[in-house]
């Protein structure tokens, strides 16, 4: 959707565009910076929450998937929290765009983390599980080889065309407020006891 929405592409532009790494690339830069303006936004200029959280969703075998904002705030800041998030997601897309700076930001972390993860058996069995199969034909070893190239090219008019196909529309969201309740019967003692631990106690193990 991407190639198809940007009528003028280069051909450079339409060749990068089409790696088959190429919206994972960019999902995981958009994810980076959105995560950091619902921050910015949400929690240190309006105060509205503790916690602002930006998650995608994304199937192998399936095109699609869908993207979750969560926050924790106290009921008298629920609703405005929930319209600060959706008002930061759209200036994102239309009156506060993504930056350079904010691309090559995200660029570090993202790489940063794919560097940090190589490290772990469990990052390389995630990549390399299905790599063969032919039910997953963007998933190869492109993948692995290229993933510092196709993170580096990455443009902010990449993300930006990444966004508009998003979903992000007011008409498109799906929206929520849930509260914590304390379920009736439920008792709760004022005091947690510790559990006793050895040589605690007089003439314990650890005693002399």
């Amino acid at each position: 959707r991407v190639s198809d929405a940007d009528k003028r592409a280069s051909d450079y532009d339409k060749q990068r565009r089409a790696h088959p790494l190429f919206a994972n690339a960019a999902l995981s830069l958009v994810s980076e910076i959105a995560n950091r303006r619902l921050f910015s936004t949400v929690r240190e200029r309006k105060q509205l929450t503790y916690d602002a959280n930006f998650s995608l969703t994304g199937f192998e075998r399936m095109k699609g998937g869908w993207f979750l904002v969560t926050v924790t705030a106290s009921k008298e800041k629920a609703q405005a929290a929930l319209e600060a998030c959706k008002e930061t997601l759209e200036a994102l897309r239309t009156s506060n765009p993504i930056s350079p700076d904010n691309l090559e930001s995200a660029k570090r972390v993202v790489l940063n983390r794919h560097e940090g993860e190589l490290r772990t058996s469990q990052y390389w069995a995630t990549m390399m599980s299905g790599i063969q199969e032919e039910s997953i034909p963007l998933k190869g070893p492109l993948s692995v080889t290229d993933f510092h190239a196709v993170i580096e090219s990455m443009t902010t008019k990449d993300l930006q065309l990444t966004l508009d196909c998003m979903g992000l529309e007011e008409s498109e969201l799906y929206t929520a407020i849930g509260k914590t309740v304390q379920p009736e019967g439920l008792v709760v003692d004022d005091i947690v006891k510790a559990s006793p631990m050895a040589g605690m106690g007089r003439g314990g193990a650890l005693m002399g």
